[in-house]
């Protein structure tokens, strides 16, 4: 892999993780609704779709010498910080580009049930 390629796979862990995360609350939320025996199996489905390809970008992650210390929202965008050999890095994502892209992992994901 080349040299800097561990950014295109820290970007794939992140948006998995974050669409894994909000399957999870959307889930949660039908609880109540009427729809839920329908539509609540095919979230947890997609879910763990997601969950599966987060922690496969993880382990790729590990296996490139990256490891994700933090991540968190703040008021510039979506921060993580990662130890990368040794060395401390931080990335920032814009919010608004990374929910379209769950979207699009989303789309691809209900495709490939």
């Amino acid at each position: 892999m080349q040299n800097g390629a561990w950014r295109d796979v820290l970007h794939e862990y992140i948006v998995y993780g974050l669409l894994f995360k909000a399957l999870m609350v959307d889930s949660g939320h039908l609880e109540q609704a009427s729809t839920k025996l329908r539509y609540k199996p095919l979230l947890e489905k997609l879910s763990i779709k997601a969950e599966r390809e987060h922690h496969k970008y993880r382990r790729e992650l590990h296996r490139l010498g990256c490891k994700v210390v933090k991540t968190e929202q703040q008021a510039i965008g979506y921060c993580v910080t990662l130890r990368l050999r040794g060395h401390v890095q931080e990335a920032i994502y814009s919010v608004e580009t990374l929910r379209a892209e769950c979207e699009v992992r989303l789309e691809r994901l209900i495709q490939n049930r």
